[in-house]
């Protein structure tokens, strides 16, 4: 008789674990990278920035995420890959149960009405030119919420 009955192999449960993780997660985010070419110079090969690099983290339903750095940390590039303005170079975002990195322009853009980026300088992310109800508006005018307009 095998004595193998009832074990498993280490990387089975680790992927089992994952895999529960995945289906548990709002929020799934796995080995996400984005390098930035930098030329330097006609003749020469361009270095790559490491904006991101092998990034991976989730989110469960009801929880409050919070992303703190020092400045240049990548914070800001995170949440523009995180809902697609910054194509990541490589690495997976599950958002409920969809890959965002495999959906369509149309299909991205009914997911964006879903999220939401708030900037860390609040001075430099809203336009002085517009009035509070005004920028809420822009967005909701862009996805269609309004019923009636008033």
């Amino acid at each position: 008789m095998s004595g193998k009955r009832g074990t498993t192999d280490g990387s089975q449960t680790a992927e089992k674990r994952e895999a529960k993780l995945r289906r548990q997660a709002l929020v799934y985010v796995q080995k996400l990278t984005k390098l930035y070419p930098i030329s330097r110079g006609l003749f020469r090969e361009p270095q790559l920035l490491h904006a991101l690099d092998d990034v991976s983290f989730y989110v469960r339903h009801n929880e409050t995420f919070g992303l703190v750095g020092e400045s240049g940390s990548g914070k800001s590039t995170l949440g523009r890959c995180l809902i697609r303005l910054t194509e990541p170079t490589v690495g997976q975002i599950i958002f409920d149960g969809r890959d965002l990195t495999a959906l369509s322009p149309v299909e991205l853009r009914a997911m964006r009405q879903r999220m939401q980026i708030v900037f860390q300088d609040p001075y430099a992310s809203l336009n002085p030119n517009m009035t509070v109800r005004e920028i809420v508006r822009e967005g909701i005018d862009v996805f269609g919420l309004a019923k009636t307009r008033a």
